[in-house]
């Protein structure tokens, strides 16, 4: 499929739509001096308006919402003003950029772009904007949605925490998402390495909905290696979505700027694990000031990736060992239970031998040294790779990198 007309005022966008479409986008260019610029019809939506203001490089969300307050909130007026009533409030550069899409784009034919991309634009009068969004103190203009919007605004729950998630962090997660099956609990989070691919991961594997929050355009996929999980976040009927214009790359200010909307989004964050200076703990400060519930994951006192959930315990962080007590603290009521488990199967099950039993018992549900095992039970290592083997296929252990053994 070919549009043969898409007006965009970035060169990044422009390659980037055309490639999208398969065919080559007609750029207006900008008026020759002494031509007048065609008049915009009046017919163009608040919403397109501020969508192509939005685009302009350097007018990001805080200098847009005070050049509207100037303007009496329009879009149509900021767009429409002249050089003279903009030069007050913006920089020489920002005001330059916005000259220049005035004279070159048509806001409508932008949002129609979108549009044929699959790509929702919502602004805060939208009524599909998430109304818990809505309530933060700054919350985005505009949302770039691509999958279901319905799911932005459900029983949402964040899940974040550090990129290098320890084994233990990772079976954390998939136990807690595991707990809120059949709860109608939508997982947020932000696609990044660790703690957040891993919940993406367990929602999915639970016929959960999940959202990702990009800290960039969502046509970039960072990292790259979750190319994968986005699609399948979209075939299983969750979102991406970023306050981001298509084309944006990451950047160490865009990623802050996304956990004011992964906790926005959410009634409650859950964290799971991450050292104090965590990106995590941002999240949990700024769900703090939104008055959302913060839980964290107690953990082994000796890791530094329990430093994080500690402290925020310490500081009246609710601590967590369950998805079921987050559904009661919030009052959400959970569908049929799963097939009911033993609280420690490995040694409530009678099919374990004496010495498997024993074994159990000198291994940690945090990786521990094979020969610290061998060391504390007596067991000749032969037998005990034996027993191991026996035990990692009956699900109750996990043999590990680094002759090390961890317990499920």
């Amino acid at each position: 499929m070919c549009y043969n007309r898409a007006v965009v005022f970035d060169p990044g966008l422009n390659a980037l739509l055309a490639h999208a479409f398969g065919g080559v986008l007609i750029v207006q260019a900008p008026p020759l001096p002494g031509v007048e610029t065609p008049p915009i019809p009046s017919t163009i939506s608040a919403k397109a308006y501020l969508l192509a203001l939005s685009q302009v490089s350097g007018l990001g969300p805080r200098t847009l919402r005070s050049l509207l307050s100037a303007f009496e909130g329009s879009p149509q007026a900021v767009w429409t003003a002249s050089s003279s009533q903009l030069k007050p409030h913006l920089s020489a550069k920002i005001l330059e950029g916005v000259i220049r899409a005035q004279q070159s784009v048509n806001p409508q034919n932008l949002l129609e772009t979108y549009t044929h991309l699959g790509i929702e634009v919502l602004d805060e009068k939208d009524p599909q904007y998430p109304p818990l969004l809505r309530q933060i103190y700054d919350p985005p203009m505009i949302l770039f949605v691509r999958g279901n919007v319905s799911a932005l605004s459900g029983k949402n729950l964040a899940f974040v925490g550090t990129r290098r998630i320890s084994d233990y962090g990772r079976k954390v997660t998939h136990h807690l998402v595991k707990d809120l099956a059949h709860s109608g609990v939508c997982v947020v989070s932000g696609l990044a390495q660790g703690v957040d691919g891993v919940a993406h991961q367990a929602a999915i594997q639970q016929g959960l909905q999940t959202v990702a929050v990009f800290g960039c355009g969502i046509d970039v996929i960072y990292p790259k290696t979750h190319q994968a999980l986005a699609q399948q976040i979209l075939a299983h009927g969750g979102a991406l979505v970023s306050e981001y214009p298509l084309g944006t790359q990451p950047t160490t200010y865009t990623f802050p700027q996304r956990n004011r909307i992964v906790a926005g989004l959410s009634y409650g964050v859950v964290v799971v694990e991450g050292n104090l200076k965590s990106g995590s703990l941002i999240t949990a400060r700024l769900a703090l000031e939104e008055n959302r519930q913060v839980y964290a994951v107690p953990g082994n006192m000796f890791s530094p990736g329990s430093e994080g959930p500690h402290h925020l315990i310490k500081s009246g962080a609710v601590p967590i060992t369950t998805g079921q007590e987050i559904l009661s603290d919030l009052h959400w009521v959970s569908g049929p239970p799963l097939a009911s488990e033993p609280a420690n199967p490995a040694e409530s099950a009678g099919n374990l031998g004496a010495l498997e039993r024993e074994i159990l018992t000198h291994i940690g549900y945090d990786p521990t040294p094979l020969d610290r095992v061998q060391q504390r039970s007596g067991v000749a290592a032969s037998k005990l790779l034996e027993v191991l083997t026996l035990l990692e296929l009956e699900g109750r252990v996990s043999m590990l990198a680094g002759a090390q053994v961890c317990r499920h």
